[in-house]
C-alpha cells in the first residue's frame, strides 16, 4: 500500500476542536480513503471586532488507490 498526506488549515470562530473537524469535513469532500490525521501548529487571528478565529494546521493521511 501507498499512502499520501496533505496539509490544510481548518478554521473556526468557536474553538480548536471545531477547526480540526472543519478541516476533515472539507477534505473528505474531495479526498477518499482518509486514514489518519495529525494536528500541527495552532494559531488565531482577530477580526476588526476583536473576535477570535482559531486556525489549526492539519496533516491528513490517505491511502492511494490505483485506477485500473
Amino acid at each position: 500500500m501507498v499512502y499520501k498526506y496533505i496539509e490544510i488549515v481548518g478554521t473556526s470562530p468557536t474553538g480548536i476542536n471545531e477547526a480540526v473537524n472543519n478541516a476533515f469535513k472539507e477534505a473528505s469532500k474531495t479526498v477518499k480513503n482518509i486514514q489518519w490525521g495529525e494536528m500541527g501548529r495552532v494559531t488565531f487571528r482577530l477580526d476588526e471586532n476583536q473576535q477570535v478565529e482559531y486556525q489549526v494546521e492539519v496533516r491528513i493521511g490517505f491511502k492511494i488507490e490505483r485506477a485500473d
